[in-house]
């Protein structure tokens, strides 16, 4: 069956300036976030347990949430002792031991795009990612930064969904600048990505992708947060997903 990829607009300056120090602890209180992420993460809702329960279950995950965030590097990619695992069965043993590790991968899908990216509009990318689209010369900057986008973070998709990698708007910025190198022939799909890309950097966003993440409960969260529903309708890009 394979997996289904999407891309989407993100502000790389608010994920790392407010909602990471949040993740990690440092600031705010990731209570209620975890708490409405709750109420469509468990099979069957929160409504069966009592007030007290509730709450126990939100200290415990966000408890668990902190822990997992601190552990990673100051780009957010790299968790310290993943990393250092070399195998594959390394690497698969210290996810496994890693309390929490699934519900924290899930959450940090759902935190993002409450936060810091919106899920619509997006980029459909099937079964593939960005360089699918493309003849991207190597040794180029642009092979560079699709490499980037498109190389799946083993740690934060170690079960085939959730965010598989971001670039920033800087990222997008060099990106745009080597578009040339972005070739391609009658090909729709790499048009709409070049019209994503010249969109991203005109308003200073970064993209995310993500792979079978949790559509019903993401399209649910406040949408536009980057950039107005009048500006996307005025755009008219026939291969990009404005709604369901």
């Amino acid at each position: 069956m394979g997996h289904w990829c999407s891309l989407h607009l993100f502000d790389d300056s608010k994920f790392y300036c407010e909602v990471i120090p949040v993740l990690k602890g440092e600031t705010g209180d990731l209570t209620e976030m975890c708490l409405e992420f709750l109420k469509t993460h468990l099979v069957g809702g929160i409504s069966r347990f009592t007030e007290v329960e509730i709450e126990r279950m939100v200290e415990n995950y966000v408890e668990k949430f902190i822990l997992i965030s601190r552990s990673f590097d100051e780009t957010f990619k790299n968790q310290d002792e993943f990393i250092q695992k070399i195998s594959y069965e390394e690497r698969k043993k210290n996810i496994s031991n890693l309390d929490a590790h699934y519900e924290f991968c899930r959450f940090f899908e759902y935190y993002l795009f409450a936060s810091c990216a919106d899920f619509f509009p997006h980029l459909g990318l099937g079964k593939g990612g960005v360089s699918r689209r493309f003849e991207i010369p190597s040794r180029t900057v642009a092979e560079n930064i699709i490499s980037e986008l498109d190389n799946w973070n083993e740690f934060l998709a170690a079960y085939g969904m959730g965010i598989t990698n971001w670039i920033s708007s800087e990222d997008v910025e060099i990106l745009y600048l080597d578009r040339e190198n972005l070739k391609f022939e009658d090909n729709e799909s790499a048009e709409f990505f070049l019209q994503l890309l010249e969109i991203a950097y005109n308003h200073n966003l970064g993209f995310v992708c993500g792979v079978d993440m949790n559509e019903e409960s993401l399209e649910l969260l406040p949408q536009n947060k980057l950039l107005s529903k009048e500006f996307w309708l005025e755009q008219k890009l026939t291969g990009v997903r404005l709604e369901r």
